[in-house]
C-alpha cells in the first residue's frame, strides 16, 4: 500500500473508533428522557447529547438537557449537542447554532417553557417579538 492509502486507512478506523457526531432519531413514545426517565412523547421539545464515545443520550426537554449537561461538560464527555427545532418538530438541530425562546410556564415537558429555533427569524411565528427574549445556547447554561 501506498503512504497515502495507509493514511486514508488510519483515518477511517479513527473516525469509526471516535463514534458519531450526529444525533440518532427519538422513538417519540418509547424513548425515555435520561435525566428525569420519563416518557419522551413531544417531538417540539426533544433533545440529545452525543458524548465523545458516540454514546446518544436523550431528553423529553430542553431543561432535562441542560441539567445533564451541566454534570457531563464538566467531566468533558459531550461531543455535540442537539434539540428540536419548535417549528419543525422531530427535527434536531445543533444547539450551538439554535435560538432559544422561553414560551412560559407549563408550554414544555418539564414546565419552564424553554423552545429552540433555528433562526432568531422563528421567533416571531411562535408569538415572541421581543429581541431580547431570544437566547442562545451559552445564555442557558
Amino acid at each position: 500500500m501506498t503512504r497515502r492509502m495507509w493514511i486514508a486507512a488510519a483515518a477511517l478506523l479513527l473516525t469509526a473508533a471516535c463514534g458519531t457526531r450526529e444525533p440518532e432519531p427519538i422513538a417519540y413514545g418509547s424513548d425515555v428522557c435520561a435525566y428525569c426517565r420519563m416518557q419522551i412523547a413531544d417531538p417540539r421539545f426533544g433533545a440529545e447529547l452525543v458524548m465523545v464515545k458516540g454514546r446518544t443520550l436523550k431528553f423529553d426537554s430542553i431543561e432535562c438537557l441542560v441539567a445533564y449537561y451541566k454534570q457531563a461538560a464538566g467531566a468533558h464527555d459531550v461531543s455535540s449537542v442537539w434539540v428540536s427545532d419548535v417549528r419543525h418538530p422531530g427535527t434536531l438541530i445543533d444547539a450551538t447554532q439554535a435560538h432559544f425562546v422561553d414560551l412560559g410556564p407549563g408550554k414544555a415537558p418539564m414546565g419552564r417553557g424553554w423552545a429552540a429555533i433555528a433562526d432568531s427569524s422563528d421567533a416571531v411565528a411562535i408569538g415572541i417579538s421581543d429581541p431580547a427574549a431570544i437566547k442562545r445556547w451559552g445564555d442557558l447554561l
